[in-house]
Order: C-alpha cells, then structure tokens, then sequence
C-alpha cells in the first residue's frame, strides 16, 4: 500500500513539473520572444587621478643634459594625471625669480650649493624668494662633481698642487693667460649659472681676482676650446660637472686632473671632498664645489595644493649614471626634445619596479 502511494506521489511531483515547463514555452510561443534580459549592473565610475584638470607649467636648465630627468618627471605628473608643458629652457638666475611669483611651478634642474644664494635673492614684494619656493627630494645625492680640469703636462711643468700655488707662480699664470692681460683664464660657466659666482666669489675671497678671471660664454663652446688647446700641446683651465659627457673627452687621470683648493680658500659649505681617486692634483681633493645633490625646486603654494605632486617628488630618486649615459647619447646626436621624451619613457618602463610604488603612495597621498 505504501509503495502504490510512493508512486502515486512521484508521479504527481513529475506532472507538476512537466506543467510548469510547459507553461513556460507557452508564454515563449504566444509571445515569440525571449524573455527580457535582467539589466546589467552600472559599471563603477573610474577612479579620478589627483592631478585631473591641473596645470603644470615646468621650466629646465640651460644645459641640455637636464633635459633628461626633467622628461622622466613631465611624464610621471602626467601618470598622475596632471596636464604637463613641455619644459621651458631658462637660465638659473631668470628661473628662481619667476618660480617665486609662480610663472613657473617647478624644474628638476636644481643644485642647492649653487642654487641657494639664487633662491635667496630679495623679492620685489618683499623677503626672498625661499619664501616663496623651495627645495624638494634628494632626486640625485651628492650627483655632481664639479670643479676645474687642468691638463697634467702643465701640472708636471710648473709643480702646482693647488689653485692656489698656480695663481703665486708668475709664470704658470702667464702660461695659462690666452688674451695677454696678465691674467690666468678659466673657461668657466654660463652666466646666470649659480657655479660662475661660485668660481667669482671663490677668486674674490682669496685675492685672486688680480691674477685669474673666469671667461663667462656658451659652456659647451668653451669645452671645445680647451679640447683644441689640448690637441694643440697647450693649456687647459676648464669648469666642468658631471655627469655629462665632457669627462669622456677630457678624461680626468689621463689627459687632465681636478685642481684642487685649500679647504680654507673655499666658500662656506663648498670645501667638501671629492671621491676622484689619483685624477686629482691633491689627496684629499677639494675642488672649490662640494659634491652637490640634484634636486627639484617647486613653488610652495604648487606643492601645497597638490600633495600627489608632493609626494613624488619628495620621494623620486634617479641613477646619476643613467643620466650620464644619456649625456653620452646626447652628444652623440640623440640631442632632440623627442629623442630625449622617448629615452626617458624607457627608463621608466625599465625602473616599474621602482617607480610603481611612488605613484601608489602619490595616489594615497592625493
């Protein structure tokens, strides 16, 4: 009797079912359409990057190696969102003032030793204009060597082992005079380089301005000269920095060496040592410049008002050695703002590893 009843109620059970399947197809068959599809779910807006609708305005140094780190940073602002200008080329001296006023919202050319008396300058409206923009990171520390080359054959000649003893030998002063006004010449820097007061300050400093001048003009044209002298069998008294090229050419311990100073004949803060090993006229060697940080300079109302910008910057660190060998690339021919774009995409798609965790935490801090 139990097993009828078992029976009977499956059967009952697979009806129902075979009803309500049937049911089904005869709404699809009365209709003659599918059923309406469930609608999708919104799509979740996409996430708004901090430097969305920003402008930046970027400037560079007037030495064309800079042009790399100043690219690497254009592009990863605009990683963060931020509408970039190509950066403008401008002089030291021109920049700092207009940075102040917010002409300019920042540059990744800055050497503080050189640069500090620049942004020290007195404002037309008031203090000066480390009031208004300052220093960031330590995006290259201790990245620069700078100071001046002398070729070994006149080191050997005269016995000088600092700027110093060169300047009190008569002699060697008129070995090194080009014009013939009793003075020794240095090719020297740019104006509107914070490294030519340096070098004027310094031969103020000692009482060597009677006997030693520095000749301001092009860099890259006064390189040249000294490489032709050398080419000649004469003199070189050449400023240069690293890294650059100009080291390949004039290549310190084997054409030429660093001249050393006095530690007491250097401006203040300008008397540390540079690591050069044997290249040097002195050991320890100090060049007249400290070993300097490059670094970003950024006007403060910018950063405030942008913490993600802050915060990469704070933060960015790059190889002194890639940009030296971009300096060797450059002068090589791969001088153009496109050339030198493309090469520092490269680099960082080459440094993920190091980059992605700086623009995650310029996001949090955005």
């Amino acid at each position: 009797m139990s097993t009828d009843r078992g029976r009977a109620l499956l059967a009952i059970l697979l009806t129902l079912g075979l009803l309500a399947a049937s049911c089904g197809g005869d709404d699809t068959s009365t209709t003659g359409a599918a059923p309406e599809p469930a609608p999708a779910p919104e799509a979740a807006p996409a996430p708004t990057l901090p430097g969305e609708g920003v402008q930046v305005t970027m400037a560079r140094g007037n030495w064309i190696e800079t042009n790399f780190q100043n690219y690497v940073v254009k592009q990863l602002l605009e990683e963060l969102g931020y509408e970039v200008s190509e950066p403008e080329e401008i002089a030291p001296a021109t920049f700092f003032p207009a940075l102040a006023q917010g002409d300019y919202d920042l540059w990744a050319s800055s050497w503080p030793l050189n640069h500090t008396p620049l942004l020290e300058g007195e404002s037309p409206e008031g203090g000066t204009f480390a009031d208004r923009a300052r220093f960031v990171g330590r995006m290259m520390a201790s990245g620069a060597l700078q100071g001046l080359l002398v070729d070994i054959p006149s080191v050997e000649k005269f016995g000088f082992s600092t700027l110093g003893e060169l300047l009190d030998d008569p002699e060697a002063v008129a070995h090194f005079d080009t014009d013939g006004d009793g003075k020794a010449d240095i090719n020297g820097c740019d104006d509107g380089w914070g490294c030519q007061k340096v070098i004027d300050d310094t031969l103020a400093k000692n009482g060597w301005d009677d006997r030693a001048q520095q000749i301001s003009a092009t860099h890259s044209a006064l390189f040249a000269e000294s490489q032709a002298s050398f080419a000649a069998g004469g003199p070189v008294l050449q400023y240069v920095w690293t890294p650059t090229a100009f080291v390949g050419k004039l290549v310190p311990g084997r054409d030429v060496l660093w001249l050393a100073v006095e530690p007491n004949q250097t401006l203040e803060d300008q008397d540390g040592v540079s690591a050069v090993g044997n290249a040097c006229t002195n050991d320890p060697c100090t060049t007249m410049f400290t070993p300097s940080d490059i670094v970003v300079a950024a006007n403060k109302e910018f950063l405030a008002a942008n913490p993600a910008a802050a915060s990469l910057l704070e933060n960015f660190e790059l190889d002194a050695l890639a940009v030296a060998v971009q300096a060797v690339a450059i002068d090589a021919g791969a001088d153009t703002d496109a050339e030198i774009a493309v090469a520092a995409a490269e680099w960082i798609a080459d440094n993920r590893d190091k980059i992605d965790p700086l623009i995650e935490a310029a996001l949090a801090a955005g």
